[in-house]
Formats: C-alpha cells, sequence, structure tokens
C-alpha cells in the first residue's frame, strides 16, 4: 500500500508540472478533431449525473454539455483549473480506485485519453467503478493504446509518454477482456492516419476552421475501418459497455 502511495504522488506531482502548458498542449487542431469525434461516441450513452474520471483540466465539460457533473482528478493543480475555468461544475482531487461516493450514486461514468492505463489492478478499478454506477448506466473507457506505448506517430505534446511512471498500453482484446462484466460493450479506435494527412491539408492553406471540418470529416470517415484494422494501431481506443440491470 505504501508503495501505492507513493506512485500515486508521484502521478499527481508530474500533472501538477505539467498544468500550466496541458491546455495549450493539447490545442491543436488534431486534439480538437478527435475530441469532436470522442464526443460523437460519447453522446449517445453518456447522460444523466455524469462521473468524470481523471478529469484534467475538464475537457469533457467542453465536448459535452452535462448538466449533472462531478469530475475527480489525482492532481490538486489540475483539479484547480478545472474549477477556474467551469465554476459551475463539481471538482475534487480523489483516487479513481477509492471513489468517495455512495453506491449506485451515477447514471454513467467516463474516462477520457489514458487514465485507465495508470491502474495497475484495472480489474478491481472496473469493479469500483461499476459500484458507484446505477444497474443500467453505461461506462466509457480510453486506455493509451499499443501504438502510444512504442511511440509511434502520436504527434506533438503527450503525457503518456512520461518514462518514469509505469502503465499500461492496451490491445483491443485486452480491453475487451477487460470489459468482459459489461453488456453490450464494443471497442473502437479512433485516429489512426490523421497526423499523416495534416501536412496535406496544411499545404492547402485553408482556415483554421476549415481545416478543423476536414480534420473531423476524416476521422469520422475513418470510423469504417472498423474491423480492418486493430483499434491498438490508432493514436486512440475507446470502449463503452453497459452495467447489467
Amino acid at each position: 500500500m505504501i508503495i501505492e502511495d507513493e506512485r500515486l504522488s508521484k502521478i499527481s506531482e508530474f500533472y501538477d508540472t505539467e498544468t500550466d502548458q496541458y491546455d495549450t498542449g493539447y490545442s491543436s487542431l488534431v486534439c480538437k478533431a478527435e475530441d469532436a469525434v470522442v464526443a460523437d461516441v460519447l453522446r449517445p450513452f453518456i447522460n444523466g449525473k455524469v462521473l468524470d474520471i481523471g478529469a484534467g483540466s475538464g475537457l469533457l465539460c467542453e465536448m459535452l454539455d452535462i448538466k449533472d457533473y462531478v469530475g475527480i482528478e489525482l492532481s490538486p493543480k489540475m483539479t484547480h483549473q478545472a474549477k477556474v475555468k467551469f465554476p459551475d461544475k463539481d471538482f475534487m482531487v480523489a483516487d479513481m480506485h477509492h471513489l468517495p461516493f455512495a453506491t449506485h450514486s451515477f447514471d454513467s461514468a467516463v474516462s477520457l485519453y489514458g487514465p485507465l492505463s495508470y491502474s495497475l489492478d484495472p480489474e478491481v478499478l472496473l469493479e469500483e467503478i461499476k459500484r458507484v454506477v446505477k444497474p443500467g448506466g453505461h461506462i466509457a473507457l480510453m486506455p493509451y493504446t499499443l501504438r502510444v506505448g512504442n511511440n509511434l506517430e502520436i504527434g506533438g505534446y503527450s503525457t503518456a509518454t512520461e518514462p518514469g511512471i509505469e502503465k499500461i498500453f492496451y490491445t483491443e482484446d485486452m480491453l475487451y477482456k477487460l470489459l468482459s462484466s459489461l453488456e453490450d460493450t464494443h471497442v473502437e479506435g479512433i485516429n489512426y492516419f490523421l497526423n499523416t494527412y495534416v501536412s496535406f491539408v496544411q499545404a492547402m492553406h485553408l482556415n483554421s476552421e476549415q481545416s478543423l471540418d476536414m480534420f473531423v470529416d476524416f476521422l469520422r470517415r475513418e470510423q469504417t475501418l472498423a474491423g480492418l484494422v486493430p483499434p491498438e494501431y490508432a493514436r486512440h481506443m475507446i470502449g463503452v459497455g453497459r452495467k447489467s440491470l
């Protein structure tokens, strides 16, 4: 337990040091396009009272209009930044393995862009998430992919490649196995080739709004690759499932 506490402290301290550059680092048109497509995936499932695990500076609040929202995060500085950006939302510092909420407190739970990968006991983590979600509620998780673990064309700024913190980089099979206790599960990759496509779009000298629209359209078209290219080869991977009634 002491070792795990030290590890959590290391993660918290790392994200404290990243807070000042975090939003800027993930503000590229590629990141915004990815956010738009992730929001498309989440919109049918994430509703009611929502728990955001590893909330960072409140990205989910930018992506979706969530009235009843609670975000948890290990980093105090990141949590403070989220509160400044979204003063009407509820953010707190907490460990995702020991959620400070009663059983069946939330209609759905989501964790975006990697927090799952920081858990070295993901089965226990999922049981804790399931505990606080109502029967029939959805859970959406995004671990780091195998591609990210191998640092293959992940593009620009990324906290995923910090070498001093052990992580689990997921394949499609690993994520399906983890989510096997949920119903109606599906896993999909997001952004297989956009990083290569960017230079072509930039050569067209489009303005930012036009480029973003084109990037989003490209990523949406990429969703047709489902079943053809393993999701672990994408820059991001999301798994969604429903807690049984």
